[in-house]
């Protein structure tokens, strides 16, 4: 078959060894085929080039299904060639029939631990460890390995949001996918950055405080102190006042409370039990 060292023939025998236990280091690529299979032979020279280009990013296992039947009838093959995706132990992508380089490129690409993946790792460790400067210096770096990765995009823009930092947060986030700045958790960064942009200007927590108490009927004010709030992590405070400007005129239809309620809804996510109480809340004065 072959000498290379990323090539591995697979029976029911090694199978685990060699395809299970790999997965959980590499991704597993498992080529099942067969030598009357027309395809198969198309499909071999380009795995192997993609094997040898990679040198040990991923694994190749081949698999002869006329040989190993019951293994083949286990893993459901229908069709040859199959090629399975094998990562921490089980099937994670399947490609059937001969497929454009590119696909399977992309695939390889998609489980293959990079570089930036550790790099992501370091960053959240010393960001818990309270090095932020350190941190936010290791996802930078992670993001020009690997700028299109959205988890190291997302990661860098809620770690420059926490420090403060909302123009470059605005910009990472600018080139997220728009479906992806659909979805969370790019919804939440999203309205935690408009919530920046609200007290750009805004005077400090205290003088906000102080003229609340004085303007209690003055909306932008309480805005501009729930958002204070909301950027420092006290969701309920800026709950309540978001409520307070609510109800000041529950039946506008552009009421900026109620729309300001529903953004740190969106932060908070679905289980946070703030939002089961404000919302009823919200909804009583709405109704």
């Amino acid at each position: 078959m072959t000498n290379s060292p990323y090539i591995i023939d697979v029976t029911q025998n090694n199978f685990s060894e060699v395809v299970l236990e790999n997965s959980f280091h590499i991704p597993v690529l498992a080529d099942f085929w067969a030598a009357w299979c027309q395809p198969c032979q198309l499909l071999m020279p380009l795995l192997k080039k993609l094997a040898d280009e990679f040198q040990g990013s991923f694994l190749l296992a081949k698999i002869n299904t006329d040989q190993e039947q019951m293994l083949a009838a286990q893993l459901g093959i229908r069709g040859l060639p199959t090629v399975k995706i094998f990562r921490n132990g089980q099937i994670v992508d399947e490609l059937i029939g001969v497929q454009p380089e590119s696909v399977y490129r992309q695939v390889i690409d998609r489980y293959r631990i990079k570089a930036s993946d550790s790099l992501l790792d370091q960053a959240e460790s010393a960001w818990q460890q309270g090095q932020r400067e350190t941190a936010l210096r290791l996802l930078q770096e992670a993001y020009t390995k690997d700028p299109e990765n959205s988890d190291i995009q997302l990661a860098l823009a809620d770690k420059l949001l926490t420090a403060g930092h909302a123009e470059a947060a605005s910009h990472i986030l600018a080139e997220l996918p728009a479906s992806a700045r659909l979805e969370e958790p790019a919804r939440g960064l999203l309205a935690r950055l408009a919530f920046f942009n609200v007290v750009k200007e805004a005077p400090k927590e205290d003088t906000l405080a102080k003229a609340v108490q004085e303007q209690p009927m003055n909306a932008t004010l309480r805005r501009q102190l729930g958002a204070r709030k909301v950027l420092q992590g006290d969701y309920e405070a800026a709950l309540e006042q978001f409520l307070e400007i609510l109800k000041q005129d529950p039946k506008s239809d552009d009421n900026v409370g109620r729309k300001d309620m529903v953004a740190v809804f969106t932060i908070l996510g679905s289980d946070n039990p703030l939002i089961t109480r404000y919302r009823r809340r919200m909804s009583a004065l709405l109704h």
